[in-house]
């Protein structure tokens, strides 16, 4: 059969698109690993917040971005290696820590929502998989010096409604997320009694301070004596303490009354030390998955950190005493 002269451009055309489509996926298969793409700085922005926040806002832009050209190979996230993936979001979740919280949940909700349409696009692609898990490893697990529960609720919030989790992992998260949603970053603490060593009875709002260090501890916790030493061999804490604009409220949750009063006098006398006697605290009011547990609450007992590392509570600290 001979081809009629207007069907043969058609017919090229066509030949010519498939071949670029398929020497376009073999060089895409051919790529090596490439470095994770940063977003480049505007010159003009200089200061240290700024340019944090920034990031934290454009971070993923460049990896996401539609016309980037990677390989689809699987032993890659995003034709990126795992080391290097995982150094990246390292990077950002140590940024989320002091970044604006709603500049950094609307960063997270980025975040997830372009690993699903990753997903969505290429159903092998490993994107969407290693967001959760490394999210899990770093934001949430008690021994992650970056842990960060305010940043962990869209993780959650994206699993309860993803086509890509299962129905226990839906489940887990529905149950999760009441608790992480306790005492979030910028709302008021939740009050609560504790009975101090002479007998005394106080509530959480009664302490007056510019700054509350609200510390959770147990009797024997090494981690605790570690963070309590520390804290009391600050060069110029004490003087804040008596000076009426910082306090130090440290507080057992438990019910073993006797190991803490033959414990509790290792604990600095210019402290609040006491016991949560309506065992409240560790039954609904906060989210306890480890102890110490530390918090900073403003002069109005707002939470400006949650469950925070001892080192970024050591760098806050630092700062407020060279003040």
């Amino acid at each position: 059969m001979k081809l009629r002269a207007s069907v043969i451009p058609v017919l090229t055309a066509a030949l010519t698109i498939a071949l670029t489509v398929s020497l376009a996926t073999s060089c895409k298969d051919k790529i090596g690993p490439q470095p994770f793409p940063m977003p480049k700085v505007p010159v003009m922005m200089t200061s240290g917040p700024d340019v944090q926040n920034y990031l934290v806002s454009h971070f993923w832009q460049p990896f996401f971005a539609e016309d980037r050209v990677y390989s689809r190979d699987t032993a890659l996230i995003g034709g990126v290696t795992r080391d290097e993936f995982q150094a990246a979001y390292t990077n950002y979740a140590t940024m989320l820590m002091t970044a604006d919280v709603q500049r950094g949940l609307k960063a997270q909700e980025y975040l997830l929502a372009e690993a699903a349409k990753m997903k969505a696009a290429d159903p092998d692609s490993k994107v969407w998989e290693s967001v959760l898990s490394i999210s899990d490893a770093m934001l949430y697990d008690p021994q992650s010096p970056i842990r960060n529960e305010e940043m962990y609720i869209p993780v959650e919030e994206a699993k309860v409604t993803s086509p890509y989790t299962s129905d226990e992992e839906k489940a887990d998260a529905a149950a999760l997320l009441p608790r992480l949603k306790l005492n979030r970053l910028g709302t008021p603490a939740a009050d609560f009694g504790f009975t101090m060593r002479n007998g005394r009875k106080m509530r959480l709002y009664d302490v007056k301070a510019d700054i509350l260090i609200m510390l959770f501890s147990n009797p024997g916790c090494e981690n605790c004596k570690e963070v309590i030493d520390q804290m009391s061999a600050m060069k110029g804490l004490d003087d804040l303490i008596a000076s009426g604009k910082m306090a130090i409220v440290n507080v057992y949750p438990d019910a073993d009354l006797e190991a803490w009063r033959d414990y509790a006098p290792i604990y600095p006398d210019n402290w609040y030390n006491g016991y949560n006697e309506a065992l409240d605290v560790a039954g609904g009011l906060y989210n306890l998955r480890a102890i110490p547990s530390l918090y900073v609450l403003d002069e109005e007992k707002n939470v400006v950190f949650k469950d925070v590392a001892p080192v970024i509570l050591f760098n806050y600290l630092n700062a407020a005493l060279a003040r």
